[in-house]
């Protein structure tokens, strides 16, 4: 079940986010610490769902700031107007209000906005031996394996349990936790008003994840990468899963340390995809790699097949198949920017169709490197208006957030070629922009991605990916 928050600061504010609450809600919570003016039996007769009413301390990153015992009275007035739940701190007293329950259910609750402790365990078994109908623990992850803490807890509770890890690194636990048998999961209503850091919109939980829809023995899958927040690999991934009724579901995953990932995630999942900057790391951890992925020295699609994990190569695909829809390769001047896992994909595509390759990189002795392996020319970035180019091919983060608006080379000098960005976040980058201004034929790092994501697709499920339905998702 999906709960959105009610934290609006006045009560004709808070009424009307209530009133649209409710149409994508499964059970809304009143954050009356938050709300001045407060009329609960108005806010309760207006919610058309059940309502859980909290009434959160400022030590506990609420807003009520009176005495306990006017806190308290809060919550039992909500009572006697018949909330279907209130939410009671651990470490207050909670036994007041178990007490003078009525007809609503209690929730106990641990918070923790700073990490998620070694003792988790403890404090599940605190909340447990209390009287309360249901325990809600929430903590903050400030690594990915945290998440993994709170999901063994949903799973061993005998009693109903809500659990999730909060911030950025948390939010797979907002997506997964009802899954594994968390009573609901809080969302927001729109991105802006979220009551606590990481909160996803509920719509994208409800449509896009499909937390709903879902069912015991789905099958995992996500991108790794850093930074992800800005990947729209969720959306068409997730969208092709509804599509063909698969019992799947894709996540991002914000890798620091690939070693650590590897160790704590890789056996569940059934396939992930890999970008920058782990798609020449994750090869140490691969026991079989596609023959075009071994060439390329790069890997950007992972299936798990029984434990054994297989490494391929998409990004060949998506570039060259988008290039070709405009112009063949054979004899053209590329050149290529950058000099990472995307660009050695690119260099073996080019030359397996007879371009003639340039590398430049910011960094030399990067480009020196590649061209040594591929026998083409490399030079910096700065070199491109010495040289003759027909295609220009974009692989840097140069144009990616939060360079959005900055350009690899200088755009004067791009003019009359084609030239692909690889960057798929907008339509058009600011390298793109500029260049269809000086005559260019554009091309646009969404056809590359929707092709290479395409090629995924297949691996994973043996399914041929429908591109016109992607392209408009992803537009």
């Amino acid at each position: 079940m999906i709960c959105i928050s009610i934290i609006f600061s006045n009560m004709d504010a808070a009424i009307a986010d209530l009133k649209k609450a409710n149409n994508i809600a499964d059970i809304i919570e009143l954050r009356v610490d938050y709300i001045f003016g407060l009329d609960i039996k108005k806010l309760i007769e207006a919610a058309e769902k059940p309502v859980i009413v909290t009434n959160r301390r400022k030590a506990d990153n609420g807003k009520f700031e009176g005495a306990e015992e006017e806190r308290l009275s809060i919550l039992k007035k909500a009572i006697d107007l018949g909330a279907d739940y209130v939410d009671i701190e651990i470490d207050s007293n909670y036994n007041e209000i178990i007490n003078d329950k009525k007809n609503s259910k209690i929730i106990i609750s641990y918070h923790n906005f700073d990490e998620t402790p070694e003792n988790i365990n403890e404090i599940f078994d605190k909340l447990n031996s209390t009287n309360a109908d249901i325990i809600k623990i929430v903590t903050t992850a400030n690594k990915l394996a945290d998440n993994l803490k709170i999901i063994e807890l949903i799973k061993k509770s005998e009693k109903p349990i809500i659990g999730l890890c909060m911030g950025p690194l948390g939010e797979i636990s907002r997506i997964l936790s009802t899954i594994y048998g968390s009573f609901l999961t809080f969302a927001s209503l729109d991105k802006g008003k979220e009551s606590a850091p990481g909160q996803i919109p509920a719509e994208t939980l409800r449509n896009i994840y499909r937390i709903d829809e879902i069912k015991p023995g789905f099958k995992l899958y996500g991108v790794i990468g850093k930074p992800i927040s800005k990947s729209k690999g969720y959306i068409v991934h997730n969208s092709l899963f509804k599509k063909e009724k698969l019992n799947n579901i894709y996540l991002k995953f914000e890798v620091n340390d690939l070693e650590k990932f590897m160790k704590n995630f890789s056996s569940l999942l059934a396939g992930f995809s890999v970008t920058m900057p782990h798609k020449e790391n994750i090869l140490k951890f691969i026991g079989v790699i596609d023959p075009v992925a071994k060439k390329i020295g790069a890997v950007n699609t992972v299936v798990n097949n029984n434990g054994k994990l297989t490494g391929y190569n998409t990004d060949i695909i998506g570039a060259i198949k988008a290039i070709e829809v405009k112009t063949e390769i054979k004899d053209k001047n590329v050149t290529i920017l950058g000099a990472g896992g995307a660009a050695r994909a690119i260099a073996v595509g080019v030359l397996e169709k007879q371009g003639k390759l340039t590398i430049l990189n910011r960094t030399v002795e990067k480009a020196e490197k590649l061209s040594k392996e591929f026998n083409c020319n490399f030079g910096s970035l700065q070199d491109f208006e010495k040289i003759k180019t027909d295609i220009l091919i974009n692989t840097t983060s140069i144009g990616m957030h939060p360079e959005i608006n900055g350009t690899p080379i200088n755009t004067k000098f791009v003019k009359n070629i084609i030239v692909l960005d690889a960057i798929y976040s907008q339509e058009k980058t600011k390298l793109l922009q500029e260049a269809e201004k000086n005559n260019c034929t554009i091309i646009s790092g969404i056809e590359m991605y929707i092709n290479q994501a395409a090629g995924q697709f297949k691996i994973w499920t043996g399914k041929e990916a429908d591109i016109n339905f992607m392209r408009n998702i992803i537009k």
